[in-house]
């Protein structure tokens, strides 16, 4: 992947690149041995999906506040190649159950803020990853993150539903993680991943757009250059406006999650505005616990999570480039 139109911040570190890469080509031969190929989890998974900067970030924190579930921590995710042997060293290193006079167990307490993030990136050894190193193992390069169904027959389904398994065999929780790379192919995914739920998040047009503008200039120092994934109509808004790329990239994508879903069981997914999960994220969870319940997974554990967030909806776009995504709204009406 080209990074060199990043921001100087936002540079992937080289050296830890090629570190990681020498040491999950290492855990990718020895973690095969671990596997049961054919193995699919025996707990749901819950995949969250959604437009980029929608709020699925602080979904999948919030969730792992709850004490309820597993997830990808920024520690896990530099085991790419085999996250159930990394989930395993976490919880030697986190879990006090596994202390033994104090040796190794890191302090818990010591986490930063546990609902603040930057860009999706979060801080913290435990904090929320996305995760995008695991999915592209098994996703065949392409033009867009839509793939056609000879694309789909390339991805390694056994091994995929080995690894999250076997990553849930150690855990014994329902793992949480984010699927916005397959917002275009949700139907396939339901399907490879058996019993696995679907939460989508959603968010006002316009501080979606606002929100995606802005992350373009942070990421790459101007708001002309594509920011997140690519729908399928990407040819055709690249070369558009930024305003015009950003609503169109929105539509696209919300349209065809709706799409997906739609092909999906409606007591596999639930759809949850960023608004309401902000204002009572009680109410959310009561919803995702019907939801679990459904899937013969019921949550033991009642509510003892944040009474609420503070919802971001100060407008920071001036009048011009306000009137501009006015406009390109109006295209979608």
């Amino acid at each position: 992947m080209n990074t060199a139109n990043r921001t100087t911040q936002h540079q992937r570190n080289h050296n830890l690149e090629d570190l990681l890469g020498h040491l999950n080509a290492d855990l990718s031969q020895l973690g095969d041995k671990s596997l049961a190929l054919g193995t699919a989890p025996d707990l749901p998974t819950i995949f969250l999906v959604g437009c980029a900067r929608s709020g699925t970030t602080l979904a999948l924190q919030w969730l792992s506040s709850l004490g309820q579930f597993s997830w990808p921590t920024n520690f896990i995710s530099r085991f790419y190649a085999a996250p159930w042997v990394g989930e395993r060293v976490q919880q030697m290193l986190t879990n006090p159950d596994y202390d033994f006079q104090g040796e190794l167990t890191l302090d818990r307490s010591s986490n930063p803020d546990p609902f603040v993030s930057r860009l999706g990136k979060t801080h913290g050894l435990l904090a929320p990853n996305e995760f995008w190193y695991w999915w592209r193992r098994f996703l065949p390069e392409a033009d867009t993150h839509f793939l056609c169904e000879d694309q789909l027959a390339q991805i390694d389904r056994p091994r995929l539903q080995a690894e999250l398994a076997a990553w849930q065999a150690v855990t014994r929780k329902p793992l949480a993680m984010k699927a916005l790379i397959m917002n275009w192919n949700l139907p396939w995914l339901a399907e490879a991943v058996p019993g696995s739920v679907f939460i989508h998040i959603t968010r006002d047009q316009f501080m979606n757009t606002q929100s995606l503008l802005e992350a373009r200039r942070e990421f790459h120092g101007a708001a002309e250059t594509w920011y997140s994934f690519r729908p399928p109509q990407y040819d055709q808004l690249k070369d558009l406006a930024p305003a015009e790329q950003v609503a169109g990239q929105i539509h696209h994508t919300e349209s065809a999650v709706i799409e997906g879903l739609a092909r999906i069981a409606p007591e596999r997914q639930l759809t949850v505005a960023y608004e309401d999960l902000c204002s009572n994220p009680l109410h959310v969870y009561e919803e995702i616990q019907k939801m679990m319940a459904g899937q013969g997974c019921p949550l033991a554990r009642a509510y003892d999570g944040s009474e609420s967030f503070a919802a971001n909806r100060q407008i920071r776009l001036d009048e011009a480039e306000q009137a501009a995504v006015h406009r390109a709204w109006q295209a979608y009406r």
